[in-house]
Parts: C-alpha cells; structure tokens; sequence
C-alpha cells in the first residue's frame, strides 16, 4: 500500500534556539555567521549574541512577555536576525512579515497583525528595495493613532492586542513610537538582562515559537504555528543529509524563515550571503554569487532559478563557484533541470518537496527526475511519514494516484485562531491532508502530480482565486470575473482573470492593470493576464462556473499549452 517512513537511525533533539545561539557563540565566536550586502555587515555569532541578548532585555522592558507575538516587517538588514534571536530569548512568537505577501495594503496588514494577536510590531526599510526608506510615512497611513499615543501605550480598536511599535532609524518627535536605539538603551539593564537569563531554562522547544501566514483551500489567509522542534530539527537532519560542507557561504535570496537564520549555526563556517533586495532580480543574484564566490545557493525557488537560467546577461558572471543549488516552492519541470545542467554542468540541483503546515517532506537530486506525468520529489525526509489515500480516506495501493497525507515531527501545530479549520486538515491520528495529488512507487519514492483544488501556486505564493476576483468585482465595468491559473514556464503556474463586462462597456488589460495597481491589490495577487469574455461555462448542474473547461478556453485564448 502506499505508505513510506523516513530513516530514524538520527534522533530528535531537544533545544531551543536562545541556547542554540549561546552554545554556538561560545564554540565559535568570532566566525562569521551572515553577510547584508545591503548594509555591508558582515556579522559574526558572537555580535549576535550581544544585540540579541540586549534587545531581548529591551523588548522585555517595554512589557513583552513569554507568549507574546513579536512582528516585523524589515528589509535584508542584521536587525532582523537579532531580532529572530531576541524572541526566542523572552520565549515570545515571531511573526516575519513577507513584504512580497502583505505589500502596501493595510487591509492585508491588519488582518494578518489581528489574525495572530500581535503585540509588538517592528518597521524599518519595509520596501526593502528603495533608496528612500518610507517607513514612518507608511506608518502613520497604516495607523494614524500613532500619531498622538504615547510609545508603549497605543491603542488601536480594530488592533486591540497591539500597545507598541519600534522604528528603525530615527522618527519625528510625537510619533508614538520607540526607536531600536531606545529600545536597545533599555536593554542595558543589569536586572533585566539577568531575568531575561534565568528565563532560557524555563522555555520550552515545544511551545509556539514561529507564525506564517499561507493560503488553504478556502482561500483565507490561515495563520500557521511551528515550534522550535520542528524547525530546529528538520534542519539539522537536512543538513546532514545534503552534507553540506563547513566552509564557503550560501546565498539565500530571501531572509524569511528559520531554516536560513540558523543554518551557520548547524555548520559553523558555512556563512549566508543575503542580497541587498528582498526581491533580488536575478542579475543581484548573479553579482552576489561573483563578489561573495558562494558555494551554494539555498531556498531558491523555481521561477527564480529559471529567469537566472535564462537571463540574457547569463554569461557575463562567473558562477564557478557554486557546487549547490536547493530549489523548491513550486513543480520543477524536467525542462529547467535539463537547461541547468547544461549551463551549471559542476552544479547539483536539489529539488525538495513541502510546504508551509509540513516543512520538508521529501528531496531528491534534480538527475534522478524524469519525464512523463507528474514530478519526481524523491524519498522521505528522516522521521517523516506519508501516506496516499482515496476520497474516502483509504491508504491506495503503490502506485496509484492519492492525495498526500504526511505525519511527523516537522508538522505544525494548528491554524491559530481557526481551530474548525485545524480540525478538518488533520485526522484524529496526527495525518496532515495536504491537498496534493501524487503517487508512492514500491522504491518509496514520491512523484506529484498537482492539486486537489483550484489553488493557484504561483512561485513560491499560495494564491486563491477569490482574494483577486472580490476587488475586481468592484471596477465599475465588470460585470462578472473569474480566476484561473494557465501555464506559464517561469512561475508554473500564471494568474489570468477571466472577465465579463457590463452592458455596452470596453475595456482591455492596461485599464484593468492599472486599476489593480491603484486599489493596491498585493503584488503576487496581480493576473498576468486579462482576457474577456461573454459568458462562463457551467457545469452540469447549470449552478457552479466550471474552472476546468474556464481555464482551457483561456489556453486556446492565449496560445498557451501545457507543458
């Protein structure tokens, strides 16, 4: 039948990641941990020690308390690292804000920041690219309360959790906020500091240390909760597994998650290199490789490996170093691993399969994919466990089509605030229905095909079709709209919006892009494509649109075909 385990020849262990960094800062202090090429810092485990340390005492005097939800949204900056390290320390949530996912919209803001009950929230370079960093304007937009609280002390109704915000950088006098500096000042204080150190050996690694924000098949925005075990663990038999050598620097394109963050850690010597960007082009990418000579890259994702593959300026870098490439996030085709072996012959291409609720769920060296239906995402990562079940919850036979149900240590812990939803993803033995559709061979291998419902992954991004149609339903001259997915070889899948205008109305895609940008519709959200339309198809009972026959008229409208 088709269900697989990982190796568990390597235990789990037990640490948090507050004397992850102690232990580590005491081994190996002055190695360099990470590179900002933004910042030109390049920091080492025991600079890390000392501003997170500091900063967590800080945080602590401004009255955050174990448990609390600590969020921020910040650029390729150290002060993001220390304050990964300053949470785990007062045994307090991270919630890392992804720039890509909230954007400029305060509605997504506000929902996100009351989704997870957060009470502190730090800002600084939030687009992460510009030269002229906007944050205190863009602050006060978000919350023109701040305008006359007092720091510490703010009160926002539709917030009600949230009492203070922290800047980077330096603010007009009357902002009702604190600096980093003054936070940092505070934090100086020998009492503080000495309860903020008797705290590390009442944390557990078991609590919820880490918030994500994904997209389910309702399409809501769902707050996801790991713990430290999970992540802590996943990584370092990852680790392990690839055996990444102790030397050199990785690039990591982007600073979102904790596998980046504690990765020196687990290989001391092994630093990380982040672009100066949050959204590196691939030119950035390729410059970071030449001027850092990286060994590896890790956590790229698929669209971003194929538009560096096939970035015209390709061969003017020299890329000779690297050794490595981890991609993920998306279906990888055959196509684009065959294209990077011919361009990146001494390079091997990883491709791992997981998602957001699971961490890695299985990997596999991108010469072992083949053709044919659905794609090769290898064996089992160690402890986990997978099993492919019917619509009805019956294990299939090997090699047979099922939905990917996975059990283990790296699952999450629920959908905070949405336990209706947590209840329906998982079954009363621990299963986790991850809504794909793939098939387990008798060599335990495991091949995806897709997913279960419409759900468009674009990149690396969950994108639901409802979160698009709704705001452009309100442009004056649509009459009707429909999201579906079409091919697309860089992104895998690209967002088209099927629309029906009113009566006697003419638009085309430039009216209907520009009127995106103006209602500050989330930049991953934005369609590709436009098309329009008399009428949708329906299914046979003549109630539902059907998005099946929808998006293969929309491919014979665009001449696109499936890969």
């Amino acid at each position: 039948m088709s269900y697989s385990q990982g190796p568990t020849d390597i235990p789990l262990v037990e640490q948090t990641f507050g004397q992850l960094l102690d232990d580590t800062a005491a081994r190996w202090p002055d190695t360099e941990a990470y590179v900002f090429k933004k910042t030109g810092s390049r920091v080492t485990f025991k600079d890390i020690q000392d501003k997170a340390s500091r900063l967590a005492a800080g945080l602590k005097a401004i009255g955050t308390e174990r448990g609390d939800v600590v969020a921020w949204l910040v650029g390729h900056r150290p002060e993001w690292i220390y304050l990964y390290f300053a949470v785990a320390k007062l045994g307090a949530i991270a919630l890392p804000l992804l720039a890509p996912r909230v954007g400029r919209s305060e509605e997504t803001m506000t929902y996100c920041l009351r989704k997870a009950g957060v009470k502190v929230l730090i800002m600084g370079d939030v687009t992460g690219v510009d030269a002229t960093d906007d944050t205190v304007p863009f602050l006060c937009s978000l919350f023109p309360e701040v305008k006359t609280a007092e720091p510490g002390k703010l009160q926002i109704e539709r917030l009600p959790k949230l009492t203070s915000i922290i800047v980077l950088g330096d603010i007009e006098t009357g902002i009702g906020a604190y600096t980093m500096d003054e936070v940092q000042t505070m934090g100086s204080d020998e009492k503080i500091i000495a309860e903020v150190t008797a705290l590390q050996d009442q944390l557990s690694c078991h609590d919820t240390f880490w918030l994500r924000f994904t997209s389910g098949s309702t399409g809501e925005p769902k707050c996801v909760e790991h713990s430290t075990y999970s992540f802590y663990n996943y990584l370092r038999l990852a680790t392990k597994r690839f055996r990444m050598a102790a030397q050199g620097t990785a690039l990591c394109p982007y600073l979102t998650s904790p596998y980046i963050v504690i990765l020196p850690m687990l290989v001391p010597g092994h630093a990380v290199v982040f672009p100066a960007s949050t959204v590196p082009s691939p030119v950035e990418i390729m410059e970071t490789i030449q001027e850092e000579r990286c060994l590896s890259i890790s956590m790229l994702y698929v669209k971003d490996f194929h538009d560096m593959l096939h970035d015209p300026r390709l061969a003017e870098y020299d890329l000779s170093s690297v050794r490595g490439v981890t991609i993920g996030g998306n279906v990888t085709s055959k196509s684009l691993i065959d294209r990077a072996a011919d361009v990146l012959p001494n390079v091997r291409v990883v491709v791992g399969y997981g998602m957001t609720e699971t961490l890695g769920v299985a990997g596999i060296p991108a010469d072992m994919t083949g053709e044919g239906k659905g794609a090769t995402v290898g064996k089992l990562s160690p402890h986990v466990e997978v099993q492919l079940v019917d619509k009805d919850g019956r294990v299939v036979p090997l090699c047979q089509d099922g939905e990917i149900w996975v059990r283990g240590y790296s699952l999450f812990k629920r959908y905070r605030g949405d336990e209706e939803k947590t209840s329906k993803a998982m079954t009363a033995d621990g299963w986790f229905k991850t809504g794909d559709v793939g098939t387990l061979d008798e060599d335990g291998v495991l091949r995806l095909y897709g997913r279960v419902s419409d759900m468009i992954i674009r990149n690396n991004y969950n994108v639901y079709p409802a979160a698009i149609e709704s705001p452009l339903s309100k442009h004056p001259k649509v009459q009707d709209v429909r999201v579906v997915s079409v091919p697309d070889p860089a992104s895998v899948e690209e967002i088209c919006a099927c629309i029906i205008l009113k009566e006697g109305q003419t638009a085309d895609a430039e009216e209907m892009k520009k009127f995106c940008v103006e209602i500050r519709m989330v930049p991953i959200e934005l369609p590709g494509y436009f098309i329009f339309m008399d009428e949708f198809p329906v299914t046979t009972t003549l109630q539902k649109v059907d998005r099946k026959k929808l998006r293969l008229i929309a491919m014979e409208k665009l001449a696109l075909q499936e890969p």
